[in-house]
């Protein structure tokens, strides 16, 4: 409940301060890849599916707090990242433009693709539970550092390839911090 709580009080101050009426978003901040995965492990414990993180806000972004999340962060200021982001990696023809049966951003070859470089754990979760008890191929793009992470999660149901953050951010026009 406190999370609602939370929800509420950040619409109000949107409403505010920037007139907006709606969030449907949050930024998760962890030490590593671990938290995220205990975060996740224990939403999936919950029995009342209304207080889950995933039912309260429709997109949560983790960021490790090291280099690659201040990374991280850098690309998701870019004005309208999501969607050139998915413009850089995908086919206009290939692309989901979230219409799919379940979350995925592309499906090319008949392999159903989800970007999770954005670090979205929401979106991870959706996934996850529609590919579940479906046979196809289905696969993770994300970034190196965020493998270890999502091979605990997802096990063996995905196949998962990475993509270097210097080439998405000199293709987002950032420069690399480091």
């Amino acid at each position: 409940m406190g999370e609602f709580k939370a929800l509420h009080n950040l619409i109000e101050v949107g409403r505010l301060n920037a007139g907006t009426d709606q969030i449907s978003s949050a930024v998760l901040f962890g030490e590593s890849g671990e938290i995220a995965l205990k975060t996740l492990l224990e939403s999936d414990k919950s029995r009342r599916l209304e207080f889950r993180f995933d039912s309260i806000y429709h997109h949560i972004y983790f960021m490790p707090m090291d280099v690659c999340g201040m990374r991280q962060l850098s690309i998701l200021s870019v004005p309208d990242w999501k969607e050139k982001l998915l413009d850089l990696l995908f086919e206009p023809e290939v692309r989901s433009f979230d219409k799919g049966f379940f979350e995925y951003d592309a499906c090319v070859d008949g392999v159903y693709i989800l970007s999770h470089l954005d670090g979205d754990i929401a979106r991870l979760i959706r996934f996850r539970e529609g590919i579940r008890d479906q046979t196809g191929r289905f696969e993770i793009l994300c970034f190196p550092h965020q493998t270890d992470f999502l091979r605990e999660y997802l096990g063996r149901m995905v196949n998962i390839k990475t993509i270097d953050m210097e080439a998405v951010e000199a293709e987002l026009g950032l420069e690399t911090p480091f």
